[in-house]
This record gives structure tokens, C-alpha cells and sequence, in this order.
């Protein structure tokens, strides 16, 4: 694990959550670099680019870029966030990319990234701790009294 991988008791939420994916990235191909907290050139921008877990890798003797953007949001990510991501993309020369997010995505951000042709991205919810609390029959019993 690298040094920026490693958790500290000061690492705020959305930290946390970034190296919490990274470890899981890490956990499922030992043969792959994982890094978090990385900058790529922008090679359209001309500008660097914030990457949270970048994996490289070979496969079949060439080097393949795999960028993971994780979003611990409150909310379903919507549709502004899934565009930014495909130019990150794009930007850096990512041959894939891996959109997490704590509590999901809109209708409107799913249809784009089944959509999303070149570089392919993927989309999973990922959640750090325990399980939202569960409504109880009896609350909502007394919901609808």
C-alpha cells in the first residue's frame, strides 16, 4: 500500500472513501499498479488532472490506463458529474473508466453511461461502514396512521 493509501484518523469522509476503493481496487488484480490521489497530464487541456485511484496494467504487451473517480455524495450522482468524468476521460487518454458512488446515480446519468462508447465506463455503488439504517414495519405503521 502506498503511503497515500494508507488511512489517518484526520482523513476527512470523502477521503476515506477514496482509499477505501482504492484498496478494494487493489484487492482484485495483484498484477496492476494502484495509486491514489494521482495527477495525469491533460493531454487536450494542457492542464493536470486530479485522478482518485489511476490502475495500470498490460495486457497483451501494452500499457492500459484504467481511471477511477469516486463521488461519497449525499445524493444519486446526476448527469453534470457523469459528463465531467467522460472529459476527464478523455482528456488523460484513459483507455476505461470506473465511475463510484455512495448512493447511486439519476435515471439521466445512467443513460449516458450506457451510452458512452469510447472510453468505456462503468458505474458501481460502493459504501464505506456500516449499512444505511432500515425503516422497521412499525414505523411506518405509524407513517401512515
Amino acid at each position: 500500500m502506498t503511503r497515500s493509501a494508507e488511512r489517518t484518523p484526520t482523513d476527512p469522509k470523502w477521503r476515506v472513501y477514496e482509499k477505501a476503493v482504492a484498496e478494494y481496487v487493489r484487492q482484485l488484480d495483484p498484477g496492476v499498479t494502484v495509486e491514489h490521489d494521482q495527477r495525469l497530464p491533460g493531454l487536450l487541456s494542457g492542464r493536470p488532472r486530479q485522478i482518485d485511484v489511476l490502475v495500470r496494467g498490460k495486457l497483451a504487451g501494452e500499457t492500459i490506463l484504467i481511471v477511477w473517480e469516486c463521488k461519497d455524495y449525499a445524493r444519486a450522482v446526476g448527469l453534470g458529474t457523469v459528463e465531467e468524468f467522460i472529459s476527464k476521460l478523455v482528456d488523460v487518454g484513459a483507455n476505461k473508466g470506473v465511475l463510484i458512488a455512495s448512493c447511486g446515480f439519476t435515471e439521466a446519468a445512467i443513460r449516458r453511461l450506457e451510452n458512452t462508447a469510447q472510453p468505456r465506463v462503468n458505474a458501481y455503488m460502493f459504501r464505506v461502514g456500516p449499512p444505511p439504517p432500515k425503516a422497521r414495519y412499525e414505523d411506518l405503521d405509524d407513517w401512515l396512521d
